[in-house]
């Protein structure tokens, strides 16, 4: 096995941490974005490379053996000390040249990111953009992402950066559904009406969760995701509660929800690239335009 670790290829590595931290071949592809059979090749290649069993194949997955523990410890390791030296040397760039991957929630990367960085790249030509749309937390520190845009009350404490604005959160729906059911303007007046739901993992957003306390709807149809539950709104099929960075779709905005309850929309990056010349730009250029939305402005509690 010693002499055959002498050939290993680190992309190999790299899909074995992967299935070893995430258990199953399948939750590993979609954190390399490649496709499962990729990823069950190149595990089959790497055990028949160094002549090691790593996995043992389960019904419900891939589980360590005890040879595939100690690599992964040592694999591990070594993929901390790279990052970080990674991050060290990115953090040194002075250049407003590179690349910059920024990662933030579907609504807010539709409706105003993606308009704002037509021109961010006018004003920085040498500068290239990566948008990642995701509620999932990526990883700064392996480079995953260079900047998050998050909704959260207590960033992680190994990042930095500010706090843009706080958000409230306000029922919505379209003209066409107002016109033939009535505009509520309170929560008593809700009542016989079709309420638009969260299902799954936005379901424990707090906004939800204190409707649900106080109002305990019948939701008439739901949605897994903040942008679907607008879509569906807009669509006509009913009134939805809904952050307030919905102020430019094609729905009326009826009134805040009480009792009142906020989010904080936070831009963040590791410590060691907040010397990095392109994401310092690119972060400041991101608060700026948010902070210069009339509608958001006007809505927003400031920080």
């Amino acid at each position: 096995m010693i002499a055959n670790m002498h050939s290993l290829d680190w992309n190999d590595l790299r899909f074995f941490l992967a299935v070893a931290e995430q258990g199953s071949l399948s939750a590993a592809s979609k954190i390399l974005n490649v496709n499962h059979s990729t990823v069950f090749r190149r595990i089959n290649q790497l055990e028949k490379s160094i002549g090691v069993r790593l996995f043992e194949r389960l019904a419900d997955g891939y589980q360590l053996t005890q040879a595939g523990e100690d690599m992964a410890q040592h694999v591990a390791r070594m993929r901390n000390e790279v990052d970080a030296l990674t991050l060290q040397v990115a953090g040194k760039d002075f250049q407003p040249a590179g690349i910059v991957r920024i990662t933030a929630p579907s609504s807010l990367a539709y409706y105003y990111i993606s308009y704002y960085l037509k021109f961010f790249c006018k004003k920085y030509p040498g500068i290239s953009v990566e948008l990642n749309v995701s509620n999932e937390n990526l990883d700064i520190s392996r480079r995953e992402t260079d900047i998050a845009v998050r909704s959260t009350a207590t960033p992680p404490q190994h990042l930095i950066g500010k706090k843009i604005f706080s958000l409230s959160w306000a029922f919505y729906a379209s003209e066409e559904y107002l016109r033939g059911r009535g505009t509520p303007s309170s929560m008593l007046e809700l009542s016989g009406h079709d309420l638009i739901g969260p299902d799954g993992r936005v379901s424990h957003l707090k906004a939800f969760e204190v409707l649900n306390k106080n109002l305990g709807p019948d939701y008439r149809i739901r949605g897994n995701d903040l942008m679907v539950i607008a879509s569906l709104a807009i669509a006509g099929n009913g009134i939805a509660l809904l952050p307030d960075d919905q102020v430019y779709t094609k729905m009326k905005r009826l009134f805040t929800m009480e009792p009142l309850v906020t989010s904080d929309i936070w831009i963040l990056t590791h410590q060691e690239l907040r010397a990095t010349e392109r994401v310092r730009l690119l972060m400041n250029f991101i608060v700026d335009s948010f902070r210069n939305e009339k509608k958001l402005r006007e809505l927003a509690i400031q920080s």
